[in-house]
């Protein structure tokens, strides 16, 4: 790379970077509290929440990273442009490719490290995710016995246990669950004792009976058994292993999973999804760099036409991964979304990539740009607002 290639990508990397911090600090944080309600129930230690918030950072930055890149792409671009960086490189016969080296290859490097996050990393963490909120789930049994009341473990799920025996014993378990729509499961147990094997915590329950009742039809059915297991992480019925989400799951087992899968069996459209996720997301990072220098990596003269092609520019890319949101939670059960979640973020790469590769940059309409200021215009006089230009006597 050239010098001034080097300059630009230095600038755009070191920006992106802390872009990432912040932006990941403050999802995570929003997402840390969404669960903190059971640690602090529960009594965990700080090492427990620590654990919690490490374990969501990758999911966090496989969303977040295509955004810090935007910001840190558009900033620079932009600062370039203020600063007629790119006006004098223009002058000087600079090729746009000499900006746009920069920006594919931070795009690029971006891309894959979401990539690898997504399909090595994400897996793990979640499973360890998993395993600390099941840890903290199954002390709320202890809170119940200690206090004597329902403890809710999230809502429509509450557990009361009338007492705990020596050896770790407890008598008298009751679970409601009402978390699915038009289901309601009762389980009431007799015994029972919770258990670890390896990272999954399974409460063991003998002597007691499930009761569902479906909202739709009214009717009750009524199962009594001799022993039950339930996984306290997921509170799905645990086989020996017990059962893990698919997003706990490696690439490998999700492209090829057993038949007698609980998710395969039960609800295979999410197995789908989470496949769709992971081979899709990487790809907005390489769509949102080539964007923003599309709209942004040649000089304008006019700094509102500048602003507004930033806000074309924040519209476009929220757009795309809104609809890339939308149709891979649908992937699963609608071959249109599946189709869709592959082929928005391709187009955009091969139409963007196509304008840059031309070396042409896009920007708004004449006419948007006259329209939205005579806007402007109208609202700086009904606000009783003087026009800077105009009172500096400047066209």
């Amino acid at each position: 790379m050239k010098q001034i290639e080097r300059y630009i990508f230095r600038r755009m990397a070191t920006l992106t970077f802390w872009s990432l911090i912040a932006a990941t600090t403050l999802v995570l944080t929003t997402q840390v509290l969404l669960r903190i309600d059971i640690l602090t129930t529960t009594g965990q230690a700080l090492s427990a929440f620590l654990k919690l918030a490490g374990t969501l950072v990758p999911s966090v930055m496989v969303i977040v990273v295509p955004f810090a890149l935007l910001i840190g792409v558009g900033q620079v671009l932009s600062g370039m442009n203020a600063d007629s960086e790119l006006v004098v490189m223009e002058a000087a016969g600079t090729s746009p490719r000499t900006v746009l080296k920069p920006v594919l290859l931070l795009s690029v490097l971006l891309s894959l490290f979401v990539l690898l996050v997504s399909n090595f990393v994400e897996p793990w963490a979640n499973r360890k995710l998993y395993s600390v909120m099941a840890s903290a789930q199954s002390d709320l049994f202890s809170v119940a016995v200690r206090s004597g009341t329902f403890q809710r473990i999230e809502d429509g799920l509450y557990v009361q246990i009338n007492e705990k025996k020596p050896g770790g014993e407890l008598a008298g378990i009751f679970l409601s669950d009402t978390r699915t729509e038009g289901r309601e499961l009762v389980y009431f147990a007799q015994r029972g004792s919770v258990q670890k094997i390896g990272d999954i915590t399974l409460l063991y329950m003998t002597d007691g009976e499930v009761q569902q009742r479906d909202a739709g039809s009214d009717q009750i059915s009524i199962v009594s058994f001799s022993s039950y297991a339930l996984d306290m992480a997921a509170f799905l019925p645990a086989s020996g292993g017990g059962v893990r989400r698919p997003n706990e799951q490696p690439t490998s087992y999700l492209l090829d999973p057993p038949a007698d899968d609980y998710f395969v069996v039960n609800a295979n459209h999410i197995m789908k999804s989470e496949i769709v996720r992971r081979f899709s997301t990487w790809l907005y990072p390489l769509v949102f760099g080539l964007i923003a220098f599309t709209f942004l990596g040649k000089a304008h003269s006019n700094r509102q036409e500048q602003v507004q092609n930033v806000l074309l520019v924040t519209g476009i890319t929220l757009g795309l991964r809104g609809l890339g949101f939308y149709t891979g939670d649908s992937a699963g059960r609608l071959p249109a979304a599946e189709i869709t979640s592959y082929a928005a973020p391709l187009a955009a790469i091969a139409i963007f990539g196509l304008l840059a590769a031309t070396g042409r940059t896009l920007t708004i309409p004449k006419r948007w740009a006259q329209l939205n200021a005579f806007l402007l215009d109208w609202i700086q006089r009904r606000l009783g607002l003087q026009n800077p230009s105009a009172s500096e006597g400047r066209p």
